[in-house]
């Protein structure tokens, strides 16, 4: 039986013409949009973080300022506290370097790279390192810190940790054998690095954020509770 000729496109319904111009338009244009739409949100990004940028490295400087002084005193929930507030700003400000890059850089390995650098900051980013549970509360103690904000910080801890955690399972493998170690075998290596989604590692970094916000708005008022006068004197007392 002989087979049956494949119509030609132009001999086809004028919805399956349109539908095909349509997608071939898609394709073709697809990179020349996309390069465009980077170019805008590059532009756009660096306005938004220069002042972010600007505000980050402000903070950074007077905290460094502040703990070099307390560094030399007895005030050790102080001591904690900036430590804390140190060890976010440091990792935030990591971030908030190559985050533009991440998002709209030209190059698409740079692009990839900033990536890469983002996941590794967020895999290692480990609040409980720097204030252990205990440590913590003893602080809490010796400043006089209220039950309202102890509370407000345990919330933040627990979303930074939740978030910390699923960032870890979902980034550890990417981590692993594209930035932190390198995997001996080349070919899985190239295909980690090249396959990494930006989508899903922006929604990591957003969801790790949103513990971290809670973090950024409870720490401040931490810290002015360890710092008045009744605070500080305790704090004297324990270690005179």
């Amino acid at each position: 039986m002989p087979r049956k000729q494949k119509r030609k496109l132009l001999e086809q319904p004028q919805p399956v013409i349109n539908r095909w111009f349509a997608i071939k338009a898609i394709r073709i244009s697809r990179p020349y949009v996309e390069s465009t739409l980077r170019v805008y949100l590059r532009a756009k990004l660096t306005y938004q973080e220069r002042k972010r940028s600007a505000a980050l490295t402000s903070a950074l400087d007077t905290t460094i300022k502040e703990l070099k002084k307390l560094n030399a005193s007895k005030f050790e929930s102080l001591k904690v506290f900036f430590n804390l507030s140190l060890f976010f700003l440091i990792a935030e400000k990591d971030i908030q370097a190559v985050k533009v890059d991440a998002l709209s850089h030209p190059d698409a390995w740079k692009r990839n790279l900033s990536l890469r650098i983002m996941l590794l900051v967020i895999h290692e980013w480990d609040m409980a390192k720097v204030a252990p549970a205990n440590k913590l509360r003893e602080a809490y103690e010796a400043a006089s810190i209220s039950q309202e904000l102890r509370e407000e910080m345990t919330e933040a801890f627990r979303k930074i940790n939740k978030a910390h955690s699923k960032a870890k399972q979902l980034l550890a493998h990417a981590r692993h054998a594209t930035i932190a170690h390198r995997d001996a075998d080349a070919m899985l290596q190239y295909e980690t690095i090249t396959n990494l989604d930006a989508m899903e590692t922006m929604k990591v970094a957003a969801s790790f954020y949103e513990g971290a916000d809670l973090f950024i708005q409870a720490l401040p008022k931490v810290m002015l509770e360890a710092g008045s006068i009744h605070s500080l004197l305790k704090q004297y007392s324990r270690h005179a």
